[in-house]
């Protein structure tokens, strides 16, 4: 059985995830109980973040380091 989370407890997991990954911490790090009902849903919402923090900080570096192009 699912637990059935609301948008502010889905948005503030996802958020700790994003900032988890930023700070340096592994995805280990989930304070998340994954044995529950609501442990599961709020560890699925902290994934979520921490893999989107990951994917904007690639985006981001291939950005940076893309070549710059110019048109005349």
């Amino acid at each position: 059985m699912s637990h059935t989370l609301s948008r502010a407890e889905i948005l503030q997991c996802q958020q700790e995830g994003y900032n988890a990954y930023l700070q340096g911490q592994q995805p280990t790090a989930c304070p998340y109980k994954l044995g529950t009902p609501e442990g599961e849903a709020m560890g699925d919402a902290w994934y979520r973040g921490y893999a989107a923090s990951k994917t904007d900080r690639a985006r981001a570096n291939n950005q940076a380091t893309a070549p710059k192009t110019t048109t005349d």
